[in-house]
């Protein structure tokens, strides 16, 4: 199961929010991903990636909202998956971060590659340490 690299207190929003307001918020928390919302489905993630491609597109993001910064389906996993389920996931689908949904589709948290590899990077210290 994802529990111990779930994020259930990673910022969100609804598709009508302005990008400046995400990105405001990105900025004030340190955050690089925002779940987007709606009515507790997710449509989408946006990473500071997302918002360098429409700043270099020429988007005027002071008047775009953050649901029109959005390409397809966000890549979802189910909360019973495993690491090594999200790693092959993270590899086909390209991406470095999936949203987890319950059986309903509805939002649970977030999981990125930096918390898969900080796991396995505990598991192999634990590992190192049983042989130095």
């Amino acid at each position: 199961m994802l529990d111990e690299l779930l994020r259930t207190d990673a910022p969100t929003a609804a598709p009508d929010t302005p990008v400046a307001d995400v990105a405001a918020a990105m900025r004030r928390r340190g955050d690089d991903a925002v779940v987007v919302l709606d009515e507790d489905r997710p449509r989408g993630v946006v990473t500071p990636a997302t918002l360098g491609r429409a700043v270099v597109a020429g988007d005027d993001l002071s008047e775009e909202l953050v649901g029109e910064l959005l390409e397809g389906d966000p890549v979802t996993v189910r909360r019973v998956a495993t690491r090594a389920d999200l790693v092959t996931l993270f590899g086909r689908e390209g991406v470095r971060e999936a949203v987890v949904v319950d059986d309903a589709d509805q939002y649970v948290g977030i999981v990125t590659f930096d918390h898969v590899l900080a796991a396995y990077a505990r598991e192999f210290d634990a590992l190192l340490d049983l042989v130095v």
